[in-house]
């Protein structure tokens, strides 16, 4: 199958159209920052839904309920769904690779490694995927965004290995988080490239069906007889239920089309480098509401993650 690489002219390509596209972007740049918000603060909400069910059953719910909340505002006319005579084989390999590959590589490179290790790791991310935008989108990337990019990811480098996350870094957990890297680049080259024939509404929804699908089937096999009764006490628990409300709602409904609207309009490199936010707001949440401890590093990394974010977002592009 050929992956559906279209090519935009990069840095300067479809986002430079005009005066007239100049308030899109900076739509599509506050979209961009808001869902990274949004996933920073998931964190904080999947940890308090795990200490109360599996991450299983979580990941079923989740998806199940962004399902049936896309459905209900295309039900309603609040959002509009055509997929008919469109490729939809480019949206199967977008949903392959976000949420399905990305979470599974994730998941096991955390588990494989340290929490630490695995920061660093998917802070490559922007790395891949502005290096992905010049060969598949032929975006032309400034030398000195790919320094201001790095900087970030030495920012959250400095938060990772100050909160010395314990644990052995397994040769299998580096190959899955190099899946995961792979995949969180891929969905944003992808997604890019479909921008003209796909709504982010179109390419949200059915990322959140293939997520519903592949977890739910995944519940199914590893809880095994005691799916259903456990479903059951996951949906009458407040501490599971109103996490994965935010969860569906907020972090997949809302943040995934957030972003598939920021990459329409924003360059690959600029839209991924705000995912570096996502440990800074996941640091703050739990200093400010769980009541975590704060250190000078965490200020030092917050300060190189910012830096860093700015600067690509302020980098003039190169002419054609």
């Amino acid at each position: 199958m050929q992956i559906p690489f279209s090519g935009y002219g990069l840095y300067s390509g479809k986002n430079s159209m005009g005066k007239g596209n100049a308030d899109k972007i900076k739509i599509a740049t506050a979209a961009a920052l808001l869902s990274n918000f949004i996933f920073g603060l998931s964190f904080m909400f999947s940890r308090i839904a795990l200490e109360h069910t599996s991450s299983s059953i979580m990941l079923a719910l989740r998806f199940g309920a962004s399902v049936v909340i896309m459905l209900l505002l295309a039900a309603t006319g609040v959002i509009k769904l055509n997929f008919k005579g469109k490729n939809l084989r480019s949206l199967f390999l977008l949903g392959l690779f976000q949420p399905i590959i990305y979470f599974i590589g994730e998941a096991n490179g955390i588990r494989l490694t340290n929490s630490s290790f695995a920061g660093i790791m998917i802070s490559l991310i922007p790395v891949v995927t502005a290096i992905g935008s010049g060969i598949f989108l032929n975006e032309k990337v400034p030398g000195s965004a790919y320094g201001w990019i790095l900087c970030s990811v030495a920012g959250v480098a400095v938060i990772s290995l100050s909160q010395a996350g314990g644990g052995a870094v397994q040769p299998a957990g580096i190959l899955f988080l190099v899946l995961a890297v792979t995949a969180g680049a891929g969905f944003t080259l992808l997604s890019r490239s479909m921008a003209d024939e796909f709504t982010a509404y179109e390419r949200t929804f059915v990322m959140m069906v293939m997520g519903f699908v592949f977890f739910t089937a995944s519940a199914v096999i590893l809880e095994g007889r005691g799916f259903a009764p456990i479903l059951l006490e996951a949906v009458t628990d407040k501490y599971v239920i109103f996490p994965v409300l935010y969860l569906s709602i907020a972090s997949s409904v809302m943040a995934f089309a957030m972003l598939n609207y920021a990459v329409t309009y924003l360059d690959a490199a600029r839209a991924t480098v705000f995912t570096n936010l996502i440990p800074v707001i996941s640091l703050l949440a739990g200093v400010l509401i769980l009541g975590e401890p704060f250190s000078a590093a965490y200020l030092l990394g917050i300060i190189l993650i910012l830096a860093g974010v700015y600067k690509v977002n302020t980098t003039k592009t190169p002419t054609a």
